[in-house]
């Protein structure tokens, strides 16, 4: 494994676990620090870890409040504060259309720039739409360098999207985060018995979850637990 991509997380919980923060991410590519997602609760610490100053391209995985809920008032930093434009990398024309109505609104003078995923040789997407909500856009990314895979699922309702990928990768070292629920009765978050019976054979880790929840059973590696994943 190249040791120069990894994955940070600024925060590993759902839209309720406030001890944890938002969901979301900073991959480390060749290309540049990629920030996925923009919860409530990721600008905050973004500016308290100094970290905003970093980011070179920004990714969204689908459009719910706690991904992307912050990035108005990043945008904003970025443009007024910092002076400067981070690209958003979006799947699809689409995609960039439903962002950019959030943004229009919400901060009509900020300078938004999109650039089409199909750009970026080292990053790939899912299309996960209807998988996390009925009628939701919503995007699994993976990342690769040399023999180095990192998959990050975002919101979805199932792991047999992961594992219908992963099954054709040829990676020697794949990492997979996926998000994880401890509730068995909910079609739009995968539950951890899913992930433990459908992704056993990959290096998983799992969050969008408050470790106090997690049931004894669950065998899974959360991402909370291991420093080297934390910002």
């Amino acid at each position: 494994m190249n040791a120069s991509m990894n994955i940070k997380f600024l925060g590993t919980g759902g839209a309720f676990d406030f001890a944890q923060g938002n969901a979301a991410a900073i991959v480390e590519t060749e290309k540049g620090k990629v920030l996925i997602d923009c919860g409530f609760s990721t600008l905050p610490k973004l500016i308290e870890l100094n970290l905003v100053k970093d980011i070179d391209y920004i990714l969204i995985t689908h459009l719910h409040g706690d991904h992307i809920g912050g990035l108005p008032t990043l945008m904003q930093y970025l443009n007024f504060v910092l002076h400067k434009t981070i690209p958003i990398i979006v799947p699809s024309t689409e995609f960039a259309g439903k962002i950019d109505q959030l943004l229009k609104i919400t901060f009509a003078d900020n300078k938004v720039v999109y650039e089409p995923i199909a750009g970026f040789s080292n990053i790939g997407y899912i299309d996960t739409t209807g998988q996390h909500g009925v009628g939701i856009i919503s995007h699994a990314y993976y990342f690769t360098e040399h023999d180095h895979l990192i998959y990050y699922s975002g919101d979805i309702g199932n792991a047999q999207t992961a594992k219908n990928f992963l099954r054709d990768r040829t990676e020697q070292h794949i990492q997979v985060f996926h998000e994880t629920t401890h509730r068995t009765d909910m079609e739009n978050h995968t539950s951890y018995q899913e992930i433990q019976t459908k992704l056993v054979n990959y290096e998983t880790y799992v969050y969008h979850t408050a470790k106090e929840k997690i049931p004894k059973d669950c065998a899974l590696k959360l991402v909370e637990d291991y420093r080297e994943f934390l910002c």
